[in-house]
């Protein structure tokens, strides 16, 4: 069971690699029909399926990732807000 935990993760990792260097489809086929478990590769219709599904989430990774640069502005923009808050205040 361990094995198939490792060889779902290695796919993922690959397939968000190819997702990332903008791989096509029979590159990214070939990329994962490396993984093994026991020393056996996976069923290519398999491997289809599983790239199938990897792309149905794209659009919540992309989500994911513009909530992660809004945030990062909302911080910058509240952190230019109250260092200039504190810098104006009279300390003496």
């Amino acid at each position: 069971m361990k094995e198939l935990i490792s060889a779902a993760k290695e796919i993922n990792k690959l397939l968000q690699e190819c997702e990332d260097e903008g791989l096509g489809y029979d590159a990214t086929l070939a990329k994962i029909s490396g993984v093994k478990v026991h020393g056996v590769i996976f069923p290519t219709l398999m491997l289809m399926e599983i790239i199938d599904k990897f792309v149905d989430g794209y659009k919540d990774r992309q989500k994911k990732m513009t909530d992660v640069d809004l945030q990062a502005d909302e911080i910058q923009n509240k952190y230019e807000d109250y260092s200039s808050k504190w810098n104006a205040k009279d300390l003496n």
